[in-house]
Parts: C-alpha cells; sequence; structure tokens
C-alpha cells in the first residue's frame, strides 16, 4: 500500500501512514494514545470534568 503524508488535526504535526481504503488518519500516533486513554476511561470521568 502507499504511504500518505498528513497534518494531525490536534497538534498540526505533519505524519506519515499507510492508506486504507476504508479509513483515513486524522490524528499521529501520539494523539492517537491520547485520545484513546480518554476514551477508555471516560467512565471515571466526572460530569463537572467536561468541556464547556
Amino acid at each position: 500500500m502507499a504511504e500518505k503524508t498528513m497534518k494531525c488535526k490536534d497538534c498540526g504535526e505533519e505524519f506519515t501512514y499507510k492508506v486504507h481504503p476504508r479509513y483515513q488518519r486524522k490524528f499521529c500516533d501520539n494523539c492517537s494514545k491520547e485520545r484513546k486513554k480518554a476514551w477508555e476511561n471516560r467512565h471515571e470521568m466526572k460530569f463537572e470534568d467536561g468541556e464547556d
């Protein structure tokens, strides 16, 4: 598969990834790991901790 260069939507850093026909990446590896960790811990988050 071909590789594509894209800018991360969170940090703005450019990264390369292997193109997948069904899924286009939006975040670099570091931001993806942080988002995944936040998603897995969403049950621990309180209502007051959410963004306005």
